[in-house]
């Protein structure tokens, strides 16, 4: 019988099998800490890029009815924007804005004009209300149905001063919440600042922090995980002063 000799065959010592399992330890903790930190800086750009939208989308929509406020002037009277909650900056302001067209802001056929049986016209109603789950948007009423809808998510407030031209010079004199006017001022006014607070969907940060923000004549504190941010613009009414 032969006899089969192993001497120049080796296997892996101990010693060696813990220093390969330590690096093995070692490579997928890196690739694991890579792996939560690209999941984490995706949930940050995907909340910041829909907190833009949302935001960018509230500005334009704003924006653009406040510019076809009054028209035209034939068919629209007195006043031609209006607001129906506005305390000094305590809280949310509300702000309504007419115009002739044949959709109101929710895509609603809007009725006939008041002064006009002739011609339709949509008066728009905005304003910050919280929904069932607790978060703040930008809501719109229309004249075209008896339903609001979310124009925006995630804007939690808004804030609003008018501008008056009392010397008729084409520009405001100054601004003005909508409490400090009165009746025989309101066709004065010839342009409208807003301020938009909005934040991301969801928690970002590690920890609550603890911060303000200042809309035009509100001081607004927040004390969460969430990345908020200021828009303000200024829209002057085209039909006001042509």
């Amino acid at each position: 019988m032969k006899t089969r000799h192993f001497a120049n065959q080796t296997g892996v010592t101990l010693v060696e099998l813990m220093i390969a399992l330590a690096i093995s330890a070692i490579l997928m903790l890196g690739v694991s800490s890579i792996y939560v930190s690209s999941k984490r800086g995706y949930k940050i750009q995907d909340n910041l890029s829909r907190q833009q939208e949302n935001s960018r989308f509230s500005l334009e929509v704003l924006m653009r009815d406040l510019r076809m406020a009054g028209y035209p002037k034939t068919v629209i009277k007195e006043p031609i924007v209006t607001a129906t909650t506005s305390d000094g900056g305590t809280s949310n302001d509300t702000i309504t804005i007419q115009y002739e067209t044949n959709f109101d802001c929710l895509g609603q056929p809007t009725p006939a004009c008041v002064d006009d049986a002739m011609k339709n016209c949509a008066v728009n109603k905005y304003y910050i209300k919280v929904d069932a789950s607790g978060n703040k948007n930008l809501y719109c009423l229309g004249n075209g149905s008896a339903n609001e809808d979310i124009i925006a998510e995630n804007v939690t407030d808004l804030q609003i001063e008018y501008g008056l031209d009392k010397d008729t010079s084409g520009s405001a004199n100054g601004y003005f919440t909508w409490n400090n006017l009165t009746a025989s001022e309101i066709p004065y006014i010839v342009s409208v600042r807003f301020a938009l607070l909005s934040q991301t969907p969801n928690d970002i940060k590690k920890v609550d922090v603890n911060k303000s923000y200042v809309l035009l004549d509100k001081t607004v504190p927040y004390n969460d995980k969430r990345i908020h941010q200021v828009y303000t613009n200024t829209v002057l009414l085209r039909n006001r002063l042509q």
